[in-house]
């Protein structure tokens, strides 16, 4: 009986466990993209009224200023752009070989697909 006990205990534990990591990953993919840049706040960012660069009028010089965003990578979008038709979301450019996951969520609070 007492087998059976601790059997069912440690089930209830690893039930729960993977419980809190299902939630837990669910909150952190919906909050990762609207933190701000590591050090900057986002009361500083409204401070500053950034208007977010749309990425699909913007030309390669505009977005190269982008925090993480190299002259290449903003060549990349435009290149990508002309190619392809616009961008139904700022999160499309992930498409783009060489903007990974890291360098959209650099970026991600400004830049806008409308």
């Amino acid at each position: 009986m007492m087998k059976l006990i601790k059997n069912g205990t440690i089930i209830l534990i690893i039930g729960v466990i993977g419980l809190l990591a299902v939630i837990g990953s669910e909150l952190y993919a919906h909050n990762k993209y609207e933190q701000p840049p590591k050090g900057v706040t986002a009361e500083e960012i409204a401070a500053m009224k950034i208007e977010p660069i749309n990425i699909n009028t913007a030309s390669a010089d505009e977005l190269s200023v982008l925090p993480g965003l190299s002259k290449r990578q903003a060549q990349s979008i435009v290149d990508y752009r002309n190619e392809n038709g616009r961008f139904h979301s700022a999160e499309d450019i992930k498409d783009i070989k060489g903007i990974s996951e890291k360098t959209y969520r650099k970026i991600a609070l400004y830049i806008t697909a409308e």
